[in-house]
């Protein structure tokens, strides 16, 4: 059998100080504001929406182009 990493009376001081950790980090984040998240915001759905209306008209040119060859 394996031995286990940490013995039981580790895990609890290795946990905390864990999490201490994870809230050091993220006390250093520079957190976006408002106007910048609404901005980049838009820009994804923009983005998104442009790529899938290029692939559609892609699909659909590759099906038409498809059925001319197959003659289905």
């Amino acid at each position: 059998m394996a031995k286990p990493t940490f013995a039981m009376g580790q895990i609890i001081p290795w946990f905390r100080r864990y999490i201490g950790e994870i809230a050091a980090e993220l006390k250093k984040v520079v957190w976006p504001t408002r106007a910048e998240t609404r901005r980049l915001t838009i820009m994804v759905i923009v983005i998104a929406g442009t790529v899938g209306i290029f692939l559609g008209i892609a699909d659909y040119g590759f099906t038409r182009f498809m059925q001319l060859i197959i003659g289905g």
